[in-house]
């Protein structure tokens, strides 16, 4: 019996023992469980597609937290199943599930939008209520559904504060931007647009001071396009403009009249699926809106009564007569087709983008016409966790012809055609143009049909544009930020009239010839460099922030420029300059070179995501100034301060955002080039010889001063 019991007591106590383990043994799994951490690596975009840089990516309840880098893309080491916090300014916070190849699509946050703008700072990003003076954002998909060809005249009304003019109706026409209003008596008065932190050419060629001779209406009322049409649309990814001199200080001289910031596209993480898309635009146009022309008397001017009387009308013009809509007989339905596409691949820590564009448009005004084919290829990569590149490289080839505009416009002269006659007969049997008297019995009225077919006038152009930014992050919280670019350009403009089209007599292919040839071959070469290093920081729970850069930037200009005119030409329907009378061919020769070197600071002061206070600073020196101006200064402050950060309105239910801003800048603006060296210009007419220009060389010259002050008033 003893023995048994001891058996009992004794395998009651292994059991015991037994269910101890196994109990520790369960409790010691579910704790290496919970202690089990895995690697996780996903990536972060908008609705878009394209990849977030710098959202935050937190475990819950941990300050276990990473910023994405690339594309995105971030790595961050977590235990199983846990549950991570997304979260970038102007977008939903979203909490997922901790997965491997992760992908989180932030949405964006209508109340909170406003609080992200990319700004002065050379590309760099900040947060849209610490800016102090005016800055607006315009959606790329708004631009591409506009239907405009060119992005510049997209923007009308778009953007408050901004006129945007376009010099005529014609494809290709130069497009005027000015924000606010005019600053400068002599100068420009367009803003600077920037590319991938690259300053870009808009400049339009003018006829009066690119060609050899430009005495001629027809030089005269001749337009040619603006350079900012060069950019394709569908390669923008955003846009925002600085309407402020405040907020464009950092860009100095050229920024005075504020500026338009552009980011291209440059792929985004496919997962490593390059995906292909291609998109089409068809277009029909037609003139509208004309002053009506009288039907009922005929056409009477020295030829019968003299048209200076009250009787200069002629007779009534019997109801059998057929009239003609000479009007309509210079005009079409103009047609426009656009096809763009692209390419792009990325994964993690590298992305690229290359895209086509061919458009073809032809005008309401017969032979009117624009050609462009644009090539961009542009790409960004997360060398290692120090350093980032991003780059892109373009290629544009654009012909367009044109006719002249105002007084020199076929419209003009279309409306001045009888309409008891068909203008459209305009080519006789001999080649001849068809004659009608004028005023003067000895001379003909010009038939623009004529005009149209039988002269030249165009411009072609060959452009590339490349860049390249680099981005080092040596020590935490600090960068450094170098961009360089490189914006070349070689265009013809022509403008060449037969030797038919003239007003007085021409009786027969007999008569003494004339016609002319107008030529200019111009290069332009930009390069840029800046360069900013710059410190940012906050303490005491985000409540206080910092940061702080400054800059070295450097400008090197150059423009070539070769014209000549020659007329009288020694076969009648060969308009070339090869074609003219050799004593009568002329040439010109310009060459031009503007450097500017800049150093600037910048320093941002932050309390509790509230109040904001900026300080600014550039000095420039420019060797288009005297040597003893060429050095100027001009400061910028700005700040801004939220109300609705304020304890009980943050929570209101009536109002989301009430921002009060101020600024005050000054923008020095230097001088055209050989503005204050004497430079001698040829005269080719009466007797030749040379002369100063019409605004001579100063020695005393200084650099304009833009003043402004800004205040304002956002909400919401």
């Amino acid at each position: 019996m003893k023995r048994k019991l001891t058996i009992g007591l004794l395998f009651t106590l292994a059991l015991a023992v037994c269910t101890t383990n196994l109990m520790a043994a369960e409790a010691w799994s579910e704790s290496t469980e919970i202690q089990k951490s895995v690697k996780i690596s996903g990536t972060v975009v908008d609705e878009a597609g394209e990849g977030v840089i710098g959202a935050t990516v937190q475990q819950k309840g941990s300050n276990n937290a990473i910023a994405t880098g690339l594309g995105g893309s971030f790595q961050l080491t977590v235990p199983e199943g846990a549950t991570l916090v997304v979260t970038y300014i102007g977008y939903q916070a979203q909490e997922v599930k901790a997965a491997q190849g992760m992908k989180v699509t932030l949405l964006e946050d209508v109340n909170k939008i406003e609080d992200v703008v990319v700004t002065a700072e050379f590309g760099m990003k900040r947060v849209a209520r610490a800016v102090g003076s005016s800055v607006q954002n315009v959606k790329a998909q708004d631009i591409i559904e506009s239907g405009r060809t060119d992005f510049v005249s997209a923007l009308q009304g778009r953007v408050s504060g901004m006129t945007v003019t376009s010099t005529s109706g014609m494809p290709g026409a130069s497009t005027q931007v000015v924000l606010r209003s005019m600053t400068s008596l002599s100068g420009s008065n367009q803003p600077l647009y920037v590319v991938d932190g690259v300053p870009m050419d808009n400049s339009s060629f003018s006829p009066q001071d690119g060609f050899a001779i430009a005495d001629a209406v027809s030089v005269r009322d001749m337009d040619f396009s603006s350079r900012g049409n060069d950019l394709n649309p569908d390669d923008i990814e955003s846009m925002t403009v600085l309407k402020g001199a405040a907020a464009a200080a950092l860009y100095g001289s050229d920024a005075s009249n504020g500026a338009i910031i552009i980011t291209t596209k440059k792929g985004a993480n496919t997962d490593g699926k390059g995906s292909v898309s291609y998109s089409n635009t068809f277009s029909f146009s037609k003139a509208y809106g004309w002053p009506e022309v009288q039907d009922k008397y005929a056409n009477g001017a020295y030829g019968a009564t003299n048209y200076y009387y009250s009787s200069r009308f002629g007779g009534l013009i019997p109801e059998d007569v057929k009239i003609y809509d000479n009007v309509q007989a210079v005009l079409q339905t103009g047609f426009s087709h656009r096809h763009n596409i692209s390419v792009q691949a990325g994964k993690d820590k590298m992305a690229f983008r290359a895209s086509a564009e061919f458009l073809d448009t032809e005008g309401v005004i017969k032979t009117t016409d624009l050609n462009r084919m644009t090539v961009r290829i542009g790409g960004k990569a997360e060398v290692n966790k120090w350093l980032n590149l991003e780059g892109s490289v373009a290629y544009i080839k654009s012909s367009n012809t044109k006719v002249g505009r105002g007084s020199g416009g076929p419209i003009r002269y279309a409306y001045l055609w009888p309409s008891v006659d068909d203008m459209s007969k305009w080519l006789a049997d001999d080649g001849m143009h068809m004659r009608l008297p004028d005023y003067y019995l000895d001379d003909d009225q010009i038939n623009p049909l004529f005009g149209l077919y039988k002269n030249k006038n165009y411009d072609e152009s060959d452009r590339a544009m490349a860049n390249l930014t680099a981005v080092v992050t040596p020590i935490k919280n600090t960068f450094i930020r170098a961009t360089f670019g490189w914006d070349f350009s070689a265009s013809n403009y022509v403008v060449a009239t037969h030797p038919y089209y003239r007003t007085y007599n021409q009786t027969s292919k007999d008569d003494d010839n004339s016609g002319s040839y107008n030529i200019s071959k111009n290069n332009l070469n930009n390069v840029n460099m800046n360069v900013l290093a710059g410190y940012q920081n906050s303490w005491f729970d985000d409540k206080f922030s910092f940061s702080a850069q400054v800059g070295y930037h450097q400008i090197h200009q150059e423009t070539n420029r070769l014209s000549s005119y020659g007329s009288n030409f020694l076969v009648i329907d060969l308009l070339s300059l090869n074609n003219c009378t050799p004593s009568t061919i002329t040439s010109k020769k310009t060459m031009t070179t503007r450097r500017l070197q800049a150093i600037s600071g910048q320093v941002e002061l932050g309390y509790n995501q509230m109040a904001y206070i900026t300080l600014r600073a550039r000095n420039d020196w420019s060797s288009t100034l005297p040597k003893e101006n060429n050095s100027y200064f001009y400061p910028a402050v700005e700040g801004s301060f939220i109300f609705t950060e304020i304890k009980g309105l943050d929570k209101s239910k009536w109002l989301n955002y009430l921002k009060l801003r101020g600024s005050y800048a000054q923008v020095g603006k230097d001088a055209s080039p050989l503005s204050i060296d004497p430079a001698l210009i040829a005269t080719e007419l009466w007797g030749g010889g040379y002369k100063y220009d019409f605004t001579g060389p100063n020695k005393a010259l200084v650099p304009e001063m833009n003043t402004s002050y800004e205040v304002g008033l956002e909400g919401r």
